[in-house]
């Protein structure tokens, strides 16, 4: 008998050390900040005629200047370069002249249809990226929404789901140009994303409103930084992001992510293995 208790003394013991273990650890911090300085400043305002409804052409836009100023050797001035014909490359007037292109019949038919749909969005940055630059970029995306449209099939770099906060984090932290599209009852808004902060202080992989997790934002309502609060909702089984953006309390029900080929966070591990190559030779060397 005397064993017996000495054996469940000493696991219970064990349980309270490994939950005090647990609780002991700090909290996982998922936290990427952009260089806001690196992408563009258009207005969807400042596009004459139809810029009231441009948000999804101006946020691929200002994501197109991130994209040539993080990448220069790749994309240079083929995103936005001289596209007013004036002889000056990639100002302001430039960033209006390639809405009027995107929001256009070949790309995202904004101007046709009053508004961008999340597949003619997709879409058609895909092919105005192609268009310049063929074959240097690569493609990811999570779209709630279903594609209808036979004449643009969802591409297979498209997951239908709810976007979720591990796709966002992940690719910003791999330096990936991240957009988003926030729903509403009868509304929505583009985004191009350029931050996530979140600590899971239950541990939990729920981002629960009391966590106070941001996201940060270049709006094309304004043109500048902005930051919103998010958290989950749940939705049966699954969850989907809300934010603080307005009152409706929007959810994220898109997010398309860009970058070159290969993938920034490829070329990281390739540069380590590279550098430990090196190292590896010299000290052979020097034996």
């Amino acid at each position: 008998m005397g064993s017996r208790l000495l054996t469940v003394f000493l696991c219970s013991l064990l349980m309270v050390a490994c939950v005090a273990g647990i609780w002991a650890q700090e909290p996982p911090s998922y936290d990427v900040q952009k260089e806001i300085a690196l992408y563009g400043n258009l207005k969807q305002g400042d596009i004459p005629g139809w810029g009231g409804v441009a948000c999804g052409p101006t946020a691929a836009i200002n994501s197109f200047v991130y994209l040539q100023n993080k990448y220069p050797s790749v994309y240079d001035s083929h995103l936005i370069g001289d596209a007013d014909g004036d002889g000056d490359s990639n100002d302001y007037q430039d960033l209006i002249a390639v809405a009027n292109t995107l929001g256009g019949p070949n790309y995202m038919k904004t101007i046709i249809n009053n508004t961008t749909w999340h597949d003619d969005f997709i879409w058609g940055k895909h092919a105005y990226i192609e268009n310049k630059i063929p074959g240097l970029t690569s493609y990811l995306a999570q779209d709630f929404w279903g594609w209808n449209n036979p004449l643009r099939p969802k591409p297979s770099w498209v997951q239908q789901c709810y976007p979720t906060w591990d796709f966002l984090f992940n690719e910003l932290a791999n330096c990936e140009d991240v957009e988003i599209l926030l729903t509403w009852e009868d509304g929505g808004h583009y985004l191009t994303l350029t931050s996530f902060h979140w600590v899971d202080f239950d541990f939990d992989g729920i981002i629960d409103p009391i966590e106070n997790a941001t996201i940060d934002y270049i709006d094309p309502c304004t043109g500048a930084w902005g930051q919103t609060g998010i958290w989950h909702a749940a939705v049966g089984n699954d969850w989907k992001i809300e934010t603080g953006y307005n009152s409706f309390q929007p959810w994220i029900s898109m997010a398309v992510k860009e970058s070159p080929v290969p993938e920034p966070a490829s070329l990281l591990v390739f540069g380590s293995g590279l550098v430990g190559l090196a190292g590896f030779m010299l000290r052979r060397k020097t034996l």
